[in-house]
């Protein structure tokens, strides 16, 4: 049996970490260098089909902030997950189907969705436009952008997660005075704040 646990460990190295499959191959295969080769250039190309085939680009899932590709129902049904999960009592979820093309979501009079979808149909950019006028208001906005962080990085904690709320300057309440623009990055996802009048864009950006 330990005869095969050599092979067995050098051909799943080869599988998922190539350059160390390579060089473990290098130093202890016994197979000839035929054999090998075909080995190493089986594994490579299924390594490559993991990422840009198997999983539409993502060799380990967008929880790992590696590309994220969602259509609208996909975004839909993740963020109703995060709804679910995180504010079960906010009445937040998205209640309407979202279709496969751009769409709009009306969480409130003041506060709105707006989605915009690409050519392969994947969800490319998600804004939360916001004008609360109270403190009320300016909590539910607050609780629509964390559900929003928790469905596309899903790998964040609630501490991750309002990191990326200080990071906008926008953890305590959503300020509608003066004229701001806030940047940060997490994964593959850019999220961004522009207010100007009182009118607040949150945007994210998915890559």
């Amino acid at each position: 049996m330990t005869n095969y646990i050599k092979p067995a460990f050098m051909i799943t190295l080869c599988l998922f970490v190539p350059p160390l499959g390579w060089l473990f191959m290098y130093k202890y295969s016994t197979y000839d260098r035929q054999t090998n080769l075909i080995l190493a250039a089986s594994c490579l190309a299924f390594f490559i089909y993991a990422m840009f085939v198997g999983n539409n680009g993502n060799l380990f899932g967008s929880e790992t902030g590696f590309e994220i590709r969602l259509t609208p129902e996909e975004f839909r049904d993740k963020y109703n997950a995060a709804a679910q999960r995180l504010a079960p009592n906010l009445g937040l979820k998205i209640e309407e189907p979202l279709g496969d093309k751009s769409f709009t979501h009306e969480f409130a009079p003041n506060l709105k969705l707006i989605g915009t979808v690409g050519d392969a149909g994947h969800v490319t950019e998600l804004k939360i436009l916001t004008e609360p006028k109270n403190q009320d208001e300016s909590f539910q906005t607050i609780n629509v952008l964390g559900l929003l962080i928790a469905t596309l990085n899903p790998e964040l904690d609630a501490e991750d997660r309002g990191e990326v709320l200080r990071d906008l300057r926008m953890l305590k309440e959503v300020s509608t005075e003066g004229t701001y623009d806030w940047t940060t990055n997490r994964g593959w996802v850019t999220y961004s704040v522009h207010a100007d009048k009182g009118n607040v864009t949150f945007t994210a950006v998915l890559k």
